[in-house]
């Protein structure tokens, strides 16, 4: 439970704060004043009007904090001693076992691209503004 805590935390606080953010920027913008002026409920106006908006950012942030983790694995891993990709990493640095730490660079770096590319591509089909019509 610890090394969960130790990695959720701190990311936990800064993504609810990008979270509240975003949602406080899209409920002042001109169309989410006027679904509500159109009738909109409360519920109805955030469902249609601003989850998909607030969600851009909030998406784009969290690909971001990904990465964090990542990189925050290998840490942790090293300090409670959990076997794994991190754990790996450092025992492989100081035993200078070289391919080893190519390896295991070349896992990461890759994991860190596909991260990106499908935050890329989700943020692409979440924004409301890149629809065709």
């Amino acid at each position: 439970m610890l090394p969960a805590l130790t990695l959720a935390l701190a990311l936990a606080a800064i993504s609810s704060r990008v979270a509240r953010n975003a949602m406080a920027d899209v409920s002042q913008s001109a169309y989410y004043a006027f679904s509500r002026t159109k009738g909109l409920g409360e519920r109805l106006s955030f469902l249609r009007h601003g989850l998909r908006n607030a969600a851009v950012p909030v998406v784009a942030y969290l690909g971001v904090q990904f990465v964090y983790l990542i990189e925050g694995v290998v840490v942790v891993e090293t300090l409670f001693a959990w076997p794994g990709i991190g754990h790996a990493l450092v025992h492989a640095i100081v035993a200078r076992d070289v391919p080893m730490i190519q390896g295991t660079a070349l896992v990461m770096g890759l994991m860190f691209v596909a991260l990106n590319t499908v935050v890329d591509l989700l943020c692409h089909w979440l924004d409301p503004r890149r629809r065709s019509a």
